[in-house]
């Protein structure tokens, strides 16, 4: 329904009833920075079931890169609103409620002061996710299913809550 596969949305849901860890998956890429003048900063090849892809990230000329790429940020916000975005279709899908239009859209200010070490201000202070949608489904079962993705969402579940990082550092003997 509206691409997605309900029936194996199910059968994974089940799969998790029955058994959480069964749905517990990992997850590790790398990527490598850029020398080459005029190239993207940061650029990774990012493997998922059906092939690959590759991101590529550089800064603004303000901060430092040329531009040619999306900002690191810009794959954090759109990622977000991408996993919301598909959130609430699935979630619309499972209560068989036919969408046939989806659009997200996001809204924030980036404060760049603190990644140049001038203050210690938040980078952001707020994210505005919007869903526009085309259906026949009445209002008050859009705004369920808006609710069932705030409550589902892991890119909801990841802006809201502290995830606990740890960062590491590696240093390859120079071979020359």
């Amino acid at each position: 329904m509206h691409n997605v596969n309900v029936g194996a949305l199910r059968e994974t849901v089940a799969k998790a009833e029955g058994d959480p860890s069964a749905v517990r998956k990992p997850v590790e890429f790398d990527g490598d920075w850029q020398t080459r003048e005029g190239a993207a900063q940061f650029r990774a090849t990012i493997s998922f079931p059906q092939g690959e892809t590759v991101f590529e990230a550089d800064f603004a000329p303000p901060m430092g890169g040329t531009g040619v790429a999306p900002s690191p940020l810009a794959y954090c916000f759109w990622g977000g609103l991408a996993c919301y975005a598909m959130t609430f279709a699935q979630e619309a899908a499972l209560q068989g409620i036919r969408l046939q239009s989806l659009r997200g859209r996001l809204a924030t200010e980036v404060d760049h002061s603190r990644a140049l070490g001038v203050t210690d201000n938040p980078p952001v202070e707020q994210i505005d996710w919007y869903i526009e949608v085309q259906c026949d489904a009445a209002p008050e079962t859009l705004e369920r299913i808006k609710r069932l993705a705030d409550e589902h969402c892991p890119g909801v579940w990841c802006v809201r809550n502290p995830v606990q990082l740890a960062t590491h550092l590696q240093v390859t003997p120079d071979p020359g």
